[in-house]
């Protein structure tokens, strides 16, 4: 809203002539944009003498405030604060009465919110889903730790692991609709029983290697070890030895098939002596960790979708495809936004720093 000087005011009033329809306070409001219209005007004019002084806001006028400055720390911003650190969700419907009964104030909702916006900073966001154990300060040393380790390396070289899938009938969900029209997207199957293929994926910090791509008969029950150990033996170990860095570490997370002795024997008897180690990274903690997890595996999945509908015919091209159109300014800014970049804070995700207060 657009606040008038007192000269500005006192101009506007100089055009007011009662008698010519087009410089009435209805006139001067619509032509100048005035909020409140004439009656605005017309409270200027009964105040003015002919001198902007007349005009000039006097100390103590408008609306006097609901809650004080230090109300407002003590029972917005404060009760806030607690729900924050104590992983607790809060809203302003349920805030108001607190407030009401602690201050003696019948303010409304809309004010609530703007004390909570404009003089205490919050802002409505998605919360986090987190166990306590996610959010524990011994979570956050393991993985401090874990990058400690990954930044000295490199991420050149680091390969992470995981698997992933997608559905036959799988199509982008959001559309735009006008007014009047249907809001329907035409796939090939909407079953949640639709039939799934699965994908064994891996990167290194500079480039994505051959996926494995496995239908429903294939699949069967689900990807199990022998089929794990196979890809490594099949693609997975002469792609890694292709790069052609040492040393090279795998981290996958603790899926039970995920075998460390297992896996590095299948690399080492398939020409990769560059892999030297398989870590199994902190239970709960591949969104913190895994640049696939967080969220590689997003861009991914984005980009199997472009193409339309998936089908029983393009399903395993579509997901091929996009897996191999993943570049290498896609997977740095993962491997950044996960922490693993030399110099990047190791705790620069921690759930809640003011009480796990690390390094202190």
């Amino acid at each position: 809203m657009q606040h008038f000087s007192a000269e500005a005011k006192h101009h506007i009033l100089l055009e007011y002539a009662p008698s010519d329809t087009t410089h009435t306070f209805a006139a001067l409001a619509n032509r100048h944009a005035i909020a409140g219209g004439k009656r605005t005007v017309q409270r200027w004019h009964q105040r003015w003498d002919g001198t902007p002084a007349s005009l000039q806001r006097k100390p103590g006028t408008g609306r006097a405030r609901a809650l004080s400055a230090a109300q407002v720390r003590r029972h917005i911003a404060g009760p806030i604060r607690n729900s924050n650190r104590a992983a607790r969700a809060v809203r302003y419907t349920k805030l108001l009465p607190q407030v009401q009964a602690a201050t003696g104030a019948q303010l409304s909702l809309r004010t609530l919110q703007r004390y909570g916006k404009e003089e205490a900073g919050g802002r409505s966001t998605r919360g986090k889903k987190r166990t306590a154990e996610e959010m524990s300060a011994d979570m956050c040393e393991q993985i401090a730790k874990v990058r400690r380790k990954l930044q000295r390396i490199g991420m050149q070289h680091i390969l992470f692991l995981d698997e992933t899938h997608k559905r036959e009938g799988d199509v982008q969900g959001y559309t735009i609709v006008l007014p009047g029209e249907p809001p329907y997207i035409e796939t090939s199957c909407t079953s949640s029983y639709a039939k799934r293929f699965d994908m064994i994926a891996c990167c290194s910090g500079t480039t994505t290697l051959p996926p494995i791509i496995y239908s429903p008969d294939e699949r069967k029950k689900g990807v199990n070890r022998a089929m794990l150990l196979s890809y490594i033996n099949d693609l997975l170990a002469q792609a890694a030895g292709a790069l052609d860095v040492y040393p090279l570490i795998l981290l996958v997370d603790k899926a039970t098939i995920h075998t460390e002795a297992e896996m590095l024997q299948e690399f080492h008897d398939n020409g990769c002596q560059d892999l030297t180690e398989v870590i199994r990274i902190p239970t709960a903690s591949a969104k913190r960790l895994s640049p696939l997890d967080n969220s590689l595996f997003n861009v991914w999945r984005q980009r199997v979708l472009d193409g339309g509908p998936l089908t029983l015919d393009n399903i395993k091209r579509r997901m091929s495809a996009a897996w191999e159109s993943i570049t290498k300014a896609d997977i740095h800014a993962q491997y950044k936004h996960c922490g693993l970049i030399r110099g990047s804070d190791v705790y620069f995700d921690c759930p809640n720093p003011t009480q796990h207060r690390h390094g202190r």
